[in-house]
């Protein structure tokens, strides 16, 4: 195919406003992204009505491509974000991912945002009102989620406004997710694991590690497609620093053992959930 038709405008037809083409072509470009289905719940442990685990595995019928994702599902009404930081250097300030949390006073939680070779995060980091770092525009932290005394946030970084009384926040990126539309220009080549955090903007939110490896733009895909990863549409998601970074847990009870995904390497810093 020519560069020509590549890029020639679409054809409209006879009778039909442009704008009505318009909005036809969105319709059928969200299709496109809602091929992903839930093909299977794996797991499934409740902590009440407001948290829950699931291990959920998506599927794109037109390849066979998957997501398999353990998934921490919370409500903002019940629980908020805290930032665990585990510190620059080399040795770990806890043994195990299980530990650094429950010391943390956390019930589920993911690793946290970017950081340098040394240790030094990338990008402004809140945990447990501590500010570390400082804000930074680099292309690849394009949001900020955080957490404070008037819930929790996850917004652009254009739309950030830096205020008092901020307890939690990581800089982060790129957006997966804005408005339940996947965000175009996402990579659809480097497949890794990925860590991500997302909402549909009425209280439901929820905490993931993939255990495949994914691009971004599958990731997006998935999460942008209703009851596919979540059962509720997604309004907007970020990623997190996955990787060899990418780690889970999620405290099921006395009885049983915790849902763990451990990093391969050492991470800065963890992102997790506490009781309000």
């Amino acid at each position: 195919m020519s560069q020509r038709l590549r890029h020639r405008r679409p054809t409209r037809i006879p009778g039909t406003p442009w704008g009505l083409l318009l909005v036809l072509l969105t319709v059928v470009a969200n299709a496109v992204a809602a091929d992903w289905q839930l093909m299977r719940e794996a797991e499934r442990s409740a902590i009440g009505p407001a948290l829950l685990y699931a291990k959920r595995v998506a599927v794109r019928p037109a390849d066979g491509q998957e997501v398999t994702a353990h998934l921490a599902f919370f409500t903002s009404r019940a629980y908020r974000l805290t930032v665990v930081d585990l510190g620059a250097g080399t040795d770990a300030a806890t043994p195990t991912l299980a530990e650094a949390f429950r010391s943390a006073a956390c019930l589920a939680g993911v690793n946290g945002g970017y950081f340098h070779a040394n240790g030094q995060p990338l990008g402004l980091v809140i945990a447990q009102g501590r500010r570390i770092n400082r804000f930074e525009t680099a292309k690849l932290l394009s949001g900020v989620v955080y957490s404070d005394d008037r819930g929790l946030h996850l917004v652009r970084r254009s739309r950030f406004q830096d205020h008092p009384g901020i307890t939690a926040l990581l800089q982060t990126g790129p957006y997966l997710v804005e408005d339940g539309r996947t965000v175009r220009g996402l990579s659809t080549s480097a497949a890794d694991r990925r860590t991500f955090i997302a909402t549909d903007w009425r209280g439901h939110w929820v905490l993931g590690a993939t255990l495949n490896r994914v691009t971004l733009a599958d990731l997006a895909e998935s999460l942008a497609s209703p009851e596919s990863l979540t059962p509720w549409r997604v309004d907007r998601a970020i990623n997190l620093d996955g990787g060899s970074s990418s780690g889970f847990f999620f405290e099921r009870g006395e009885d049983q053992a915790p849902v763990t995904l451990t990093p391969w390497k050492r991470v800065r810093n963890l992102l997790g959930i506490v009781s309000r």
